[in-house]
């Protein structure tokens, strides 16, 4: 395919997907369900060929093929023919340009309509009324035109309680790639909170060694000869015993070099701005609606703010139709500000603001700041937290749900991105929303004892209830109440108590026999 043609077919598909917004808030049965996700999976499938196909025609480093052959021949030029071949040059720029940027869209369209599919996966569970069969995440898939695999047709939508999704944030998807439109729109405060979520979805692991580099000396007819090996490293690999096993016991390695990698929580670029963007601009429309109420409580007088808010307003038309010189408008206005303040006794005579304003001011400033940074982290770290509690390593590590690329464990360095979770505003997310959502002292300990049972019971036929084990380590660890633990993740107390006796008995003797048995072992 032509290059412009492919560059022009991927940008009219975008910006259909761009007219084409999905209506999350009508969702209220299987057929409107099941007509978005469809939709979804259907541009989903035509922009992977897209990015495929961008990829093998070298869009993924353009600029490649333009630096080789300007070297090879600048030196062969005249000095008449520089500047054609300077027009030539930019004119190759301008496409490679081209090429780079429609594969960025294409990538991020991507990672928004993973996530999108993620949530709503997360969001339902589909009930065939015939069989009582239930599609549940990456089983909604198989649920193809409406029929159930008995044939069934009628079809019930149901909420999953115990999922992990914020139907809210999917409007707010780049869905058509326009990820730098996006981020262009959000505020000073909206632009740090998008930075403090992305640092933490690139909190990179530990080094770990991902290939190794040697040179081996091996005996070959009675010669020494030198090779250089390339290994892929795991676990549980020895480069040694590999070495020597494949050139034999005299191989003998003279240089070795680790290569090592640090992947993020999330591993992704896309996914990352995706979802921070999407978080960002959804908290912004939460914190919009509890503000008001969230500031009569922390200010003493808010009429007397109202007033200076009035006042700023009506100083600064004022000084905006004088002047448009800068200098001047601010001067004026600050003039006028002034004077409307002494008429309503907010200020002295000596231009001194009154005490209980200026703290209503700066607590004001203080809460609007905390909310709009804090918000959206304290959200994705929450929901990064539950989505690692209700799942199990295999499911996180085989399918991408609603954080696509999410590591299935972390390292002790990465669980440090749950440390800093903020108290006053998770106490202000309870009292002014429907947000299930809890302060825990120690966020990364939580998720680190889920690791340690995860580990402990690979191998065994466990069965368990993934939401109640949730729970039960919210009640062990986070030092929740059982109704409290049980009620975020809106499960059975009783359910929680039985996984909660079975984690604390792994490892331990469950009858008088396997006590005498550990007992003689110990002797």
């Amino acid at each position: 395919m032509n290059e412009s043609v492919l560059i022009a077919r991927a940008e009219k598909f975008l910006d259909k997907i761009k007219r084409q917004r999905i209506q999350v808030e009508e969702l209220r049965d299987f057929e409107s369900f099941i007509t978005v996700y469809h939709y979804l999976k259907e541009n989903l499938d035509e922009l992977y060929e897209l990015r495929d196909t961008m990829e093998i025609k070298g869009y993924k480093a353009p600029y490649r093929s333009l630096i080789r052959s300007s070297r090879s021949s600048i030196t062969e030029l005249k000095a008449e023919e520089m500047h054609d071949v300077s027009r030539q040059t930019q004119y190759f720029r301008m496409k490679a340009a081209a090429k780079k940027n429609i594969l960025d869209r294409v990538k991020s369209s991507i990672a928004s309509h993973k996530i999108a599919i993620g949530h709503l996966e997360e969001f339902a569970t589909i009930t065939c009324s015939t069989c009582k069969k239930k599609f549940k995440r990456h089983e909604i898939e198989f649920v193809e035109s409406g029929t159930c695999s008995c044939g069934a047709t009628d079809l019930i939508l149901e909420k999953n309680d115990h999922g992990v999704y914020r139907l809210g944030a999917l409007k707010y998807l780049p869905l058509s790639g326009e990820y730098m439109v996006r981020m262009s729109d959000l505020s000073p405060m909206g632009r740090e909170a998008f930075r403090s979520i992305v640092r933490v979805l690139k909190h990179e692991k530990r080094g770990i060694v991902k290939t190794v580099s040697l040179v081996v000396k091996v005996l070959e007819d009675g010669r020494w000869i030198r090779k250089r090996v390339n290994m892929d490293m795991d676990d549980e690999m020895n480069y040694e015993r590999e070495i020597r096993k494949k050139y034999g016991r005299n191989a003998r390695i003279e240089f070795l070099q680790f290569h090592r990698k640090k992947p993020a929580i999330i591993n992704d670029k896309q996914v990352q701005t995706a979802l921070s963007i999407a978080y960002v601009k959804f908290a912004k429309e939460i914190v919009d609606g509890i503000l008001d109420n969230v500031m009569d409580k922390f200010l003493k007088n808010r009429n007397n703010v109202e007033i200076y808010d009035n006042a700023l307003k009506t100083a600064s038309d004022i000084a905006g139709s004088i002047t448009s010189d800068i200098e001047d408008e601010e001067d004026i206005k600050n003039e006028k500000l002034n004077e409307i303040l002494k008429e309503n006794n907010l200020m002295d005579a000596n231009d001194i603001i009154n005490r209980q304003l200026e703290r209503d001011l700066q607590t004001r400033n203080r809460i609007k700041r905390k909310l709009f940074v804090e918000v959206p982290r304290v959200f994705i770290l929450w929901d990064i937290v539950r989505y690692y509690l209700t799942t199990s390593y295999d499911r996180r590590n085989k399918y991408s749900g609603p954080f696509p690329n999410l590591r299935p464990n972390l390292d002790t360095n990465q669980l440090k991105a749950f440390v800093d979770f903020d108290k006053q505003v998770v106490g202000i997310l309870k009292e002014y929303t429907d947000e299930k959502i809890e302060y825990i002292e120690d966020m990364k300990e939580v998720i680190a004892k889920k690791f340690e049972i995860e580990n402990k019971i690979k191998g065994l036929h466990v069965k368990s209830n993934p939401p109640a084990v949730g729970a039960a380590i919210l009640n062990i660890t986070g030092k929740l109440s059982i109704e409290v633990a049980s009620d975020i993740f809106s499960v059975d107390p009783v359910n929680v108590k039985a996984e909660k006796e079975k984690i604390e008995t792994f490892g331990k003797p469950t009858s008088k026999r396997a006590q005498k048995f550990l007992e003689m072992i110990k002797k």
